[in-house]
């Protein structure tokens, strides 16, 4: 048995308890017509759902446990700060270059960070633009900015 994850396990459930409780307090509702609990309640039901899977494997798992730094070694820091260098300049410059530009040189960096082939990551990011747009623009009616081309 392993304690420490028994005892979060433990502890994790009993919070995502009382928040089901609050959720149901401000209503649930339904999903054609969600209440201002509904993201709350389902949230915290998959949290309890993930607790009560931690407090089983605490007691069928193995004794002891793992330290919190032993699934980082080894990880290549340079591409996850490469991601969050590319997230910050997308964000940063939505507004003034556009999302087509923009959202097609995030997902064709993505992609490279991924070591795709470079013919790849530009056919990939195009489709990713054009079913982005298409979706959100067409099918929801999201306005994009549009930056500095005038489509």
């Amino acid at each position: 048995m392993n304690r420490r994850d028994a005892v979060s396990g433990l502890f994790w459930l009993g919070i995502s308890i009382f928040v089901g409780v609050k959720a149901m307090d401000l209503g649930i509702g339904r999903f054609s017509a969600p209440g201002p609990g509904f993201v709350l309640f389902w949230s915290s039901l998959l949290f309890g759902v993930l607790s009560v899977v931690l407090l089983i494997r605490s007691f069928t798992g193995k004794k002891g446990g793992t330290l919190l730094s032993d699934p980082f070694r080894g990880a290549t820091w340079g591409r996850a700060l490469a991601v969050m260098v590319a997230v910050f300049l997308y964000t940063s410059f939505l507004d003034r270059v556009g999302f087509l530009l923009m959202t097609f040189g995030l997902v064709a960096v993505l992609f490279a960070l991924g070591r795709v082939n470079r013919w790849v990551s530009i056919a990939g990011a195009i489709v990713t633009v054009i079913l982005a747009y298409v979706l959100f623009h067409f099918g929801l009616e999201v306005q994009f900015p549009r930056g500095i081309l005038a489509w």
